[in-house]
């Protein structure tokens, strides 16, 4: 079973205002990227889906991880993270991680992935509310029933789902819109750090600082 993990990394992070793709950003002396591939050590396929800056990510991926796919999404203006991982997904037959680009994974939610990939079924990932602008996410009896933005949940997305390539359409709206057409579905809660606004940075470095068994892959 080839275990396949799709990035999407082409917007501009422009609500963290660094004029770089967020997946370029350093934290704890580390770009996201690298949290990424090293948390992502046991996929057999990473493909990584870049637009804005395109050459400088591909450049500085590529530098230490040459086995890395990238495609281009040249709409990445008026395009969105939807629409990327449909990119990205092209030609792949089998269930694949459907991840942002902007989100930090530590050794223990690396390894409930895995394990979750391993089981084949779909799955959603959560994790506790934590980032400025949160998608909440209402769970129960261990599936995701509901999404919102208004109504208040101890749980929130995480950015990341599993299910199959053949599950998602090119349309120009948010990738829970996608996910909301195939609810119920397995929620598997993690523990990520997203990084979307300065608040979110800072916390995200707060906690790479305060957890290295988690979050320093490079010990």
């Amino acid at each position: 079973m080839k275990k396949t993990v799709i990035i999407a990394a082409a917007g501009s992070g422009s609500r963290l205002g660094f004029g770089l793709p967020k997946c370029l950003v350093k934290i704890g002396g580390h770009a996201i990227f690298e949290y990424q591939l090293k948390a992502f050590e046991w996929a057999d396929d990473i493909r990584i889906v870049v637009g804005y800056q395109a050459e400088t990510v591909v450049r500085k991926i590529s530098a230490v991880a040459p086995n890395v796919k990238f495609i281009h999404n040249k709409m990445f203006s008026t395009t969105n993270l939807r629409q990327s991982y449909f990119l990205g997904a092209q030609g792949v037959t089998e269930k694949a991680i459907f991840l942002d680009g902007d989100t930090i994974i530590g050794r223990t939610a690396s390894n409930t992935l895995f394990t979750a990939c391993e089981l084949q079924e779909d799955f959603i990932a959560v994790t506790r509310s934590k980032t400025a602008d949160p998608i909440y996410t209402g769970i129960l009896k261990g599936n995701v029933q509901w999404f919102s933005y208004t109504t208040p949940s101890e749980y929130e997305l995480a950015n990341a789902a599993f299910l199959a390539p053949e599950k998602l359409e090119y349309e120009n709206t948010l990738f829970y819109k996608q996910l909301e057409k195939y609810l119920p579905t397995k929620a598997v809660l993690v523990d990520t750090l997203e990084i979307d606004t300065p608040k979110d940075l800072a916390y995200a470095e707060h906690q790479v600082a305060a957890c290295p068994s988690e979050y320093d892959f490079w010990r």
